[in-house]
């Protein structure tokens, strides 16, 4: 279940985004959707993901053409209620933020243990060569 604060500004956004880390969500678990692109320097090297509604030039193309809703496309995404998804819709048209915190419950043990390049066990002697390994060869 995702859930969404509705922001103002630029200086709540970030204010709310260190709220969700504080509850234990990871970067990577968090987007902020928004009409336009956004330009923060806090959030340059974040992994924080940055969806803007408006898309590009031929993203907008498209949506005259097949009569798509920018915002109901992104928000489409989570699944949400009618009531719901039309009451974000409106925030996001009237320049506000939403910052959507949802919990990655994935088990990323199973790559892990199939990726041969991260095995853990240890070669017997001293020095190191390729054939010892069970990882890449050159």
């Amino acid at each position: 279940m995702s859930e969404f604060t509705i922001v103002q500004n630029k200086e709540d956004l970030i204010d709310a985004i260190k709220s969700k880390l504080s509850e234990g969500y990871k970067e990577s678990e968090m987007t902020v959707i928004s009409k336009t692109k956004l330009h923060i320097d806090a959030l340059h090297d974040s992994e924080v993901n940055l969806t803007a509604t408006s898309g590009s030039f031929s993203d907008k193309m498209a949506k005259i053409l097949t009569g798509e809703d920018g915002e109901e496309a992104v928000l489409a995404h989570y699944k949400l209620p009618e009531e719901e998804l039309e009451r974000y819709k409106k925030e996001i048209l009237n320049d506000n933020y939403l910052v959507v915190a949802t919990k990655d419950t994935t088990s990323h043990v199973e790559a892990d243990k199939a990726n041969v390049a991260f095995e853990m066990n240890q070669t017997k002697s001293n020095s190191h060569y390729s054939e010892e390994t069970n990882g890449p060869k050159s």
